[in-house]
């Protein structure tokens, strides 16, 4: 895990900000969440929570209606720089419709 995490994802200690937004109870979070960054001295995000699930003060009305940005303000707002991500979950965010990007 501490090879692949450093070298599949071309990974700079002293400047990337690494998130994998895994599932953390899956064999791909554990490992790219908790043993990789931490072998490799990696600052990294840690999330819990749905990707469309906005801040507690957002979360008004219907849920069908909440800003779906959730996973674009914390690369922006950590200043992530490796997003890993499954395809399952881009292809939720494309089901969004433009609007949101994916």
């Amino acid at each position: 895990v501490a090879f692949t995490h450093k070298y599949v994802f071309d990974l700079k200690p002293d400047t990337d900000v690494y998130w994998c937004a895994a599932d953390i109870g899956w064999v791909t979070g554990h490992s790219y969440i908790v043993y990789g960054p931490l072998t490799n001295g990696a600052t990294s995000v840690m999330y819990e929570g749905t990707p469309d699930t906005p801040r507690p003060e957002e979360r008004e009305g219907d849920r069908a209606t909440w800003k779906k940005d959730r996973l674009w303000d914390i690369i922006e707002r950590y200043g992530v720089t490796q997003l890993y991500t499954a395809p399952t979950a881009i292809r939720t965010f494309m089901k969004w419709g433009p609007e949101w990007p994916a």
